[in-house]
């Protein structure tokens, strides 16, 4: 029996100015996970202090630009507000090099508005005008809860008391970003999972959030795509941590989230199993998803697959198998003609250990080597 993909990104709390994202490993390495989100936190906050004018001048994809013909992109995580200008510039640089059209990332309440009204955004201003300098479309993740907003004793991963103060955060966002041209917005990230909703997912409760979410990004720029928070590849957990996709929008059109969002997002991992051998899992759901919009009136909708991808590494994958899971992912991802873009998480290794999966999502390494047969055969299959 193939075993699926476990996740467990509940952390200890961490100062509120950054956070990593985490898929489960064994219980061994959860000390070094801990070590590594500190040192994030500790550059993201030496970042984030960093005056904008301190920026370098030169333009990034000055040797070129990306394909904006390309159905697929990266998702970068919460990593790139850390990077300086010339990581940043050589990080995409490199992503619109490989034919990729789309960058989706983080863009963290908890982050951006640590105090009421006082916000912080001059990061993810540079991130986005480069992106788009690269020919880059920007997919604005909108995630997590700042101390204020939340219950007391939580993590950034709660829900917000009022999804009111959520909907005021979001329609900030978009009155900044709309002009600077970003038109897709994805509310909350993986809320079937209580390691990114706790302290347990509740389809009602995010589709609450959704709808306050949504109204706040039409009210601003009615064009712009709102996609749904995308959906962990987990099952139907006897005590309630996960809820599969299926069963989680089940319940989000039984809390009234029909006509509240432009496309569905999806997280279609599929490892250990390939793509078109994944029965039940990320893949093996995405039909049913589509089932379920048509029964409640959303057929004509698309599913985004918003991350996707494969770990190397001694505790992850070979880089041929890394190969074959894209090449069959994205040809059963294009077969469907209900699907929009499919987003590979992700293109650089946030960190070097290997046996912590969560350090080697990407295509490749933290110093960039490409990681071969991987990065040639995500060229070539996207570019069909």
């Amino acid at each position: 029996m193939r075993l699926r993909p476990t996740y467990d990104r509940r952390l200890p709390e961490i100062p509120e100015s950054s956070r990593a994202r985490r898929r489960r490993g064994p219980g061994p390495t959860d000390l070094l996970v801990i070590g590594l989100v500190a040192v994030v936190a500790g550059a993201l906050l030496l970042v984030g202090n960093r005056s904008g004018s301190e920026r370098n001048t030169a333009s990034p994809c000055e040797q070129g630009r990306a394909n904006p013909e390309v159905d697929a992109g990266f998702a970068a995580g919460s990593g790139l507000p850390s990077r300086s200008d010339t990581e940043l510039a050589r990080d995409l640089e490199g992503i619109a090099a490989t034919g990729a059209s789309y960058l989706r990332f983080d863009l963290p309440w908890s982050f951006i508005e640590e105090q009421p009204g006082d916000f912080r955004w001059h990061e993810f201003d540079r991130i986005i005008d480069d992106a788009h300098a690269c020919g880059l479309e920007v997919v604005g993740l909108l995630t997590y809860s700042p101390v204020w907003a939340r219950a007391p004793g939580t993590s950034e991963h709660a829900p917000p008391l009022d999804v009111d103060d959520f909907a005021a955060f979001v329609a900030e966002a978009v009155r900044r970003y709309a002009p600077r041209g970003v038109e897709t917005w994805e509310v909350w990230n993986e809320p079937n999972a209580d390691f990114f909703w706790e302290p347990a997912p509740d389809p009602a409760a995010y589709t609450e959030l959704l709808i306050a979410a949504y109204e706040a990004v039409k009210s601003v720029d009615a064009d712009a795509t709102v996609v749904s928070g995308g959906l962990a590849p987990v099952p139907d957990a006897l005590d309630g941590e996960t809820i599969s996709p299926a069963t989680f929008v089940d319940g989000m059109y039984a809390a009234g989230a029909g006509g509240h969002f432009d496309a569905l997002g999806h997280h279609p991992y599929s490892f250990p199993a390939l793509p078109d051998e994944d029965d039940d899992t990320g893949f093996g759901q995405t039909r049913r998803l589509h089932d379920l919009m048509e029964e409640n009136g959303d057929g004509d909708k698309r599913i985004w697959g918003t991350e996707f991808g494969v770990p190397t590494g001694s505790a992850g994958f070979p880089t041929t198998f890394v190969a074959e899971s894209a090449t069959a992912g994205y040809d059963a991802w294009r077969a469907w003609p209900f699907t929009g873009p499919l987003l590979w998480y992700t293109y650089r290794d946030p960190g070097t250990d290997p046996s912590d999966p969560e350090d080697n999502f990407g295509l490749v390494t933290a110093d960039y080597r490409p990681k071969e047969p991987a990065l040639s055969a995500f060229e070539a299959v996207i570019r069909r």
